[in-house]
């Protein structure tokens, strides 16, 4: 359960406003009165709490829920179920859920205003309720946007560009940068650094000027110390809701289209395009100017060498279709235990 210490609940909601708000149903309507206050995995099961049970493996997990809780669950689970638990019916639990905890646990909004110890620069035009904290340093020309929080020590260069409801993380940097609404910047993250562009030469190596910006979408999260760095002369572009893990880095005019997920520790090297939708699993490491087509998938810890098609599902080193690379996988342990019991 969210430790007091640091989440605090809005308040109680009765079973009939869970289902409402999370577009689900109750099983017995009789309970609708009943309340909850809080959320708890479904293994520690509490009075008072909501969990999520989406498959039915959990059945045995969800016997033990005392009377005055609830859980939301699939239509499957709802039919096997045998708890005390109010049951809550919604096709897909976790998102329900989701919106649920949201709701009892907001996240606490600062008071508008800018910090004593902020250093502004008097061209900034800043959003009267904008949050700006303590140590911040904004550029000129700045302009941040209507209830934007950038956290103490963040740093946002001359000329960015925040939409409303940004939230910029504690010593987050942004430099030549666009944001759309409600974009979420996470702790320590870069935006808009130099790329990586240079060229060998027998006297040495020649910087090449990073000329471009960085574009980032509505409502896309970035992790904590991810780098994303600007384009050569145009753009480097994270498309609208695109959800980027911690440690990932984005090379120089890369394109990524909307609604991806790359999870940590990725590395996509300069001018590779990622169409709608992608996955990346975490540690996928993919070479420059490639082109990943929609809805395509990349298994954790893949090197992707070469274009991807449209809903293509990839793993191995390199890359390959998933069910050839477990052929590779299943043959090559059948080669080490040959091996093996032969010595």
């Amino acid at each position: 359960m969210p430790d007091a210490r640091f989440y605090t609940a809005a308040g109680p909601l009765t079973l009939a406003a869970v289902a409402e708000r999370a577009g689900a149903r109750l099983h017995d309507p009789a309970r609708g009165d009943e309340c909850i206050a809080t959320v708890a995995p479904l293994d520690q099961p509490d009075a008072g709490a909501l969990s999520f049970c989406d498959h039915r493996r959990h059945l045995n997990a969800l016997a033990h829920w005392p009377k005055a809780s609830a859980v939301i669950v699939s239509a499957e689970v709802a039919e096997r179920a045998e708890t005390a638990a109010a049951l809550i019916v919604a096709p897909m639990p976790t998102v329900s859920f989701a919106r649920i905890a949201r709701q009892l646990f907001p996240e606490p909004g600062p008071a508008a205003g800018i910090a004593v110890s902020a250093a502004v620069d008097p061209s900034a035009d800043i959003d009267p309720t904008a949050v700006i904290g303590a140590q911040v340093s904004i550029g000129a020309g700045a302009k941040i946007g209507a209830g934007t929080v950038i956290r103490p020590g963040a740093v946002i260069g001359d000329g960015v560009v925040t939409g409303a409801n940004c939230d910029i993380g504690a010593n987050a940097s942004i430099q030549c940068a666009l944001l759309g609404q409600r974009v979420r910047i996470l702790a320590g993250a870069r935006i808009g650094e130099p790329g990586f562009g240079f060229v060998p030469t027998p006297a040495g190596v020649v910087k090449v000027p990073q000329l471009g910006i960085v574009e980032i979408g509505d409502d896309v999260e970035i992790g904590a110390n991810s780098c994303i760095d600007r384009a050569t002369l145009t753009r480097t572009v994270i498309g609208a809701g695109t959800m980027i893990d911690n440690l990932v880095h984005i090379a120089h005019n890369v394109q990524i289209g909307k609604g991806c997920i790359i999870v940590a520790q990725v590395g996509i090297s300069g001018s590779t395009v990622l169409e709608d939708y992608v996955v990346l699993g975490g540690q996928v490491g993919i070479a420059d100017h490639i082109h990943i087509g929609k809805g395509a998938r990349v298994a954790s810890r893949a090197a992707l060498f070469r274009d991807a098609p449209a809903g293509a599902v990839l793993g191995g080193f390199p890359a390959v279709p998933v069910r050839e690379w477990h052929r590779q996988s299943a043959f090559l342990l059948k080669v080490g235990q040959k091996k093996g019991s032969s010595e």
